[in-house]
């Protein structure tokens, strides 16, 4: 099944596409920008928080020379593993040319809608 989300708006907006595998884990692309590229990817496992109350992820990344793109890789691969409760792998490339700090910010921010959205549309289809 493949789930698809846009977030955020103008220049901020930003699309993922979620690729999911029965329940064994969830593979995704977040663009956003400009110019759609590979840039960063991140890995996240999820694991029951030390205090043993809920869960958390521990994340591995790789990023391609001078790319900020893994940041929100990171933030989206972390967000979804904890909601589903399954790995999750993000391949993100945002790019918008001259960003002002708010405009980052922008895009983060619908960087993490677009988990949200996604993970109610996935655990909607599994309950389904």
């Amino acid at each position: 099944m493949q789930i698809e989300c846009t977030a955020g708006s103008g220049r901020c907006t930003v699309k993922l596409i979620l690729n999911t595998t029965d329940g064994k884990g969830l593979c995704g692309f977040l663009t956003g920008g400009s110019k759609p590229h590979v840039g960063g990817v991140a890995y996240a496992v999820p694991r029951p928080k030390s205090s043993g109350e809920g869960l958390t992820a521990d994340v591995s990344s790789i990023c391609g020379p001078g790319h900020k793109d893994v940041y929100a890789a990171q933030t989206v691969a972390k967000s979804l593993c904890i909601m589903a409760e399954e790995p999750v792998c993000i391949c993100a490339g945002l790019h918008v040319d001259g960003a002002s700090g708010e405009e980052l910010k922008q895009m983060m921010a619908a960087c993490q809608e677009a988990a949200e959205t996604a993970a109610a549309k996935y655990k909607a289809s599994r309950e389904g």
